[in-house]
């Protein structure tokens, strides 16, 4: 329990979780809480006028004025006897007032607790799912019947404080400091428990720090990891949660629709809500969800509309709502198949609809083919992990804080740098891909203008010039490849296949590299390369002057 002052009063801050019967009927609880539904506006009696038909006598009670007759507007009697004639006095007036019901729930419990809240007067205009609050209000319980034992809880608001956290921005020092470091120790840093990777790693992030939105463009980046199971697919979206405030994690398996975009719910009174689900109150964050393989397909829909339109519609008998869900989602799912069949197009691989998949901005096939020399490595690496040997470069406050500052940028993207975009997704539509290849069509381009705003958000840049718009090709090229997809200007697997090792380590280094890039690019040839031995290489050649280093970026002489 905190203590919360406010106009000199002092409040005791509590949690859902932390309510108990003492402390119904009292005057300094604040509630901080999450709003996660709402009904439609009611209305309710404040003051009651009985008259008598026989002697003309009146009978008054208030509940709004300065001093109630009651404390509780559900006290307010429905009959009345006229002390006179002892008859019941008719009902001459009611006046009334507006309150709206609200549920209140704790965002990222294990089992999150509901509370049902009652919002009055113009203040009902002001809640939507999502809000994070401090409700000061009273606490009350009641009998649904008379011959109820037990009594259901409710919460009477009287005044509320929005408290959605602004994110943490990093100081002046740390600010130049990001602005100044290699941005390779970004991708680093995230998820160093996890071996290898390093473009997925690169992508995800891409996918945090987002694109600008547009009047009439969404700036979130969707991510898809495909791959065979125990490839870390779980641990790479759950650290993604780590580093984004507003962000969950959930199981398409055991999530229905309702439960993940929203749907209908009771109150205790049996008021029926709108209740937002996991991703809709990720508004503004990142919603990460596993195995959606396994989700319904029905249920599966629901993401159509969030993740192109960005906004979520519940459209039931009573209920009418829009709900916007501004986030980007990251999901991961299995081959129908439980592995990866070569044999097999993508599309006979994947249990998800081409309309869904188009969505997203970034699909990664992940492999897990047994390499006897790498697996060692990746033991190692584990074990080094469990004995807490692997301290990363940043913590996740310095990628939180990173990411934060990053997406206060707005970067303009440069006509030189769409040019090169545009012609590069041209010449990519022209390509003649396999039967069953993901749809390459005028999502991938507004896509490809995200990532190059991502890119230069990334190095904190007002700018995207043709240098992130060509780290945005090279990095959707890197996840078209994974899916064995061909792409224009690159040499297609038969050729790469019949290169000699140096020849490879050659063609990799063609263009300026960074060492992080140069190993993730030279280790997608297990047979030839592991993370020691292409570093190892790449320093020999650079120590034979075969390789020139510039600003931290390697190229072959």
């Amino acid at each position: 329990m905190k203590e919360y002052i406010k106009d000199g009063e002092t409040f005791r801050l509590l949690k859902l979780e932390e309510l108990r019967p003492l402390d119904e009927e009292k005057k300094d609880v604040l509630l901080q809480t999450i709003v996660a539904g709402s009904s439609e506006i009611e209305h309710y009696p404040t003051n009651i006028i009985f008259k008598c038909a026989n002697c003309t006598n009146e009978k008054q009670f208030d509940y709004a004025d300065l001093e109630p007759d009651v404390s509780d507007w559900r006290d307010l009697p429905t009959r009345f006897k006229c002390d006179r004639c002892n008859i019941d006095m008719y009902t001459k007036q009611i006046n009334k007032g507006q309150l709206r019901k609200i549920l209140m729930t704790e965002q990222g419990a294990e089992n999150p607790i509901n509370l049902t809240g009652f919002i009055y007067g113009d203040n009902i205009n002001c809640i939507s799912p999502g809000i994070q609050l401090n409700l000061q209000g009273i606490l009350r319980s009641r009998k649904k019947t008379v011959k109820d034992l037990t009594f259901y809880r409710f919460f009477d608001v009287t005044k509320f404080i929005p408290t959605n956290d602004k994110p943490v921005l990093p100081s002046e020092e740390e600010i130049v400091t990001f602005k100044e470091m290699n941005k390779d120790r970004l991708i680093q840093s995230f998820a160093p428990h996890i071996r290898n990777m390093h473009t997925i790693k690169e992508g995800l992030l891409l996918c945090c720090l987002g694109g600008v939105e547009g009047k009439y463009s969404r700036g979130d980046i969707n991510a898809l990891l495909l791959g065979d199971p125990s490839v870390a697919k779980t641990q790479l979206l759950k650290f993604v949660t780590s580093i984004v405030k507003k962000s969950d994690f959930v199981s398409g398996k055991s999530a229905s629709g309702a439960g993940l975009f929203g749907g209908v719910d009771n109150l205790a009174d049996g008021t029926r809500i709108g209740k937002p689900g996991s991703v809709t109150l990720c508004n503004g964050g990142v919603a990460c969800i596993d195995e959606m393989e396994k989700m319904n397909p029905a249920d599966r829909t629901y993401a159509h509309e969030v993740m192109e339109s960005q906004t979520f519609s519940l459209r039931k008998i009573g209920i009418d709502i829009t709900w916007p869900v501004k986030v980007s989602i990251i999901g991961a799912a299995n081959p129908k198949k439980s592995r990866w069949t070569t044999e097999l197009s993508i599309k006979e691989n994947v249990t998800m609809p081409d309309s869904l998949l188009s969505r997203f901005g970034l699909i990664f096939l992940i492999r897990d083919i047994p390499n006897k020399e790498e697996d060692l490595l990746i033991a190692q690496h584990i074990a080094k992990v469990r004995r807490g040997e692997i301290e990363p470069d940043l913590t996740t406050d310095d990628l939180m804080k990173f990411i934060n500052y990053a997406k206060t940028i707005s970067p303009v993207e440069s006509e030189e740098a769409s040019k090169v975009l545009t012609d590069w997704w041209g010449s990519l539509r022209e390509v003649t891909q396999m039967d069953g290849a993901i749809a390459i069509d005028y999502r991938t381009i507004e896509d490809l203008h995200r990532l190059t705003e991502a890119y230069a958000r990334m190095d904190l840049s007002e700018v995207a010039t043709i240098n992130h718009a060509k780290k945005a090709i090279k990095i959707l090229n890197d996840s078209l490849h994974t899916l064995g997809m061909d792409t224009p200007g690159q040499k297609n697997d038969s050729v790469l296949d019949s290169m000699t090792k140096t020849q490879f380590f050659e063609y990799t280094f063609k263009e300026p590299r960074t060492m992080v890039k140069g190993v993730a690019l030279l280790t997608t040839k297990p047979h030839w390369f592991n993370d020691f031995s292409a570093e190892k290489m790449i320093v020999d050649f650079h120590a034979s002057g075969r390789l020139l280093e510039s600003g931290g970026e390697y190229q072959w002489v």
